[in-house]
């Protein structure tokens, strides 16, 4: 459907422009008029122009959420977007977000809304962001959504870095026994081994096969590191497809540590979401339209397409996640509660508010089996190791007296 450009008059008389997407320029007019504004003649019916948005470095996560707490905030104190994005163009604190903004501002300036200004940088705002930024200008609720993305952005932010830190202590463990083991085969081992190829002396079988592991690392190390930097690359493209990225997520789920923290993850993703997008005004249907798509990035996405779906032939949101098994039985009768009483936004954030404690608690209890167990398996095979090497240089010993 064509895009066309417009300029119009608001109650209070001020001349504001946008885009509307019509069939015809025959109903861009009627369009304007059922916006609450008052068409002006002469630039209601110029196709709108995409206005390049420069590409530069991707933003941080922390950028967009600090744009869009300052622009809803200058958007409260009744600056109009495109003096709200003027001003925010010259703020040095934005970091990466000062060009895109400027490509923003002029977008705005060539006539296109926020929303599809916001859609030429799918790598900065996501789908799910560009739909309630086009919510809150359709309904006028542009700074209360904005302040609301930036605060559950926050929220979202700092439940990763309370995971990533909770995690850092075993990656670091395991990091570190790699290292040591390495360089105890390649290294340290070795000295050894002469020692017990000289005195035909023969290892029992964990020495052996650690001797022959050295061996073999000494011989085709630079294979070996060749293949490990193939798979690590290989790896990190797979996670930059979606699909793929999707299906490894579903399969980690399944493990039986950390699948509850997915679990609950999917649950937190799900709930929070919809509870904005509900509470922004977003009918169900709607909404869950928009949330494919970022669901389906945690894997399960047929069954998520299926709940949307049945939703739409005018099922039940309740029963049709209980069918798909998507979340836990607690969540989904919690849902069927807020869709009988008619307060599903407020209880799908409570939901969310409630598996972000138990997400907690999963984190706690992983990091403290996998800090302990990561030690006593490095503790085990170094300790044996070495128990190894002392009866084999007895033994030598023995042999030479």
């Amino acid at each position: 459907m064509p895009s066309y450009s417009y300029r119009a008059m608001t109650a209070k008389g001020e001349i504001v422009g946008g885009a509307v997407e019509v069939a015809s320029a025959d109903l861009v007019v009627e369009r304007v008029l059922s916006l609450g504004l008052i068409p002006i003649d002469g630039d209601v019916a110029a196709p709108a122009k995409a206005a390049p948005v420069p590409r530069g470095k991707r933003p941080r996560a922390e950028d967009v959420t600090i744009f869009s707490r300052d622009l809803a905030l200058l958007l409260k104190t009744g600056a109009r977007i495109n003096d709200a994005l003027d001003l925010m163009a010259s703020d040095r604190e934005l970091g990466r977000m000062r060009p895109i903004v400027a490509g923003l501002l002029q977008a705005v300036l060539g006539g296109q809304s926020l929303a599809e200004s916001l859609g030429a940088r799918p790598d900065a705002f996501p789908p799910l962001y560009i739909a309630l930024v086009g919510l809150g200008e359709q309904t006028a609720m542009l700074p209360s959504i904005l302040e609301a993305l930036a605060a559950e952005r926050t929220r979202a932010e700092a439940l990763q870095r309370r995971i990533f830190d909770a995690l850092r202590y075993p990656a670091f463990l395991l990091l570190a026994a790699g290292a040591v083991m390495l360089f105890f085969l390649t290294f340290v081992l070795p000295q050894f081994a002469s020692v017990f190829s000289d005195f035909h002396a023969k290892p029992d079988p964990v020495l052996a096969t650690f001797l022959s592991l050295s061996a073999a690392l000494r011989e085709n190390g630079l294979t070996y590191a060749a293949i490990a930097g193939a798979l690590i690359l290989a790896l990190t493209l797979a996670l930059r497809s979606p699909t793929m990225r999707a299906r490894l997520i579903e399969a980690a789920s399944r493990l039986p540590l950390i699948g509850a923290a997915f679990e609950h993850h999917r649950t937190i993703l799900f709930c929070r979401n919809l509870g904005l997008l509900l509470g922004g005004g977003v009918t169900l249907s709607a909404a869950l339209r928009i949330l494919v798509d970022v669901m389906s990035a945690t894997g399960a996405g047929s069954r998520w397409s299926q709940v949307v779906d049945s939703v739409r032939r005018g099922g039940k949101l309740s029963d049709a996640l209980g069918g798909a098994a998507l979340l836990p039985p607690m969540a989904v009768r919690t849902l069927r509660l807020g869709e009988d009483s008619n307060q599903l936004p407020m209880l799908a954030a409570r939901v969310a508010d409630y598996y972000e404690a138990r997400l907690d608690r999963s984190i706690d209890r992983i990091v403290g089996v996998v800090g302990p167990a990561a030690i006593i398996v490095i503790s085990t095979v170094v300790g044996g190791l070495i128990v190894s090497v002392m009866t084999a240089l007895l033994s030598v010993n023995q042999m030479v007296e």
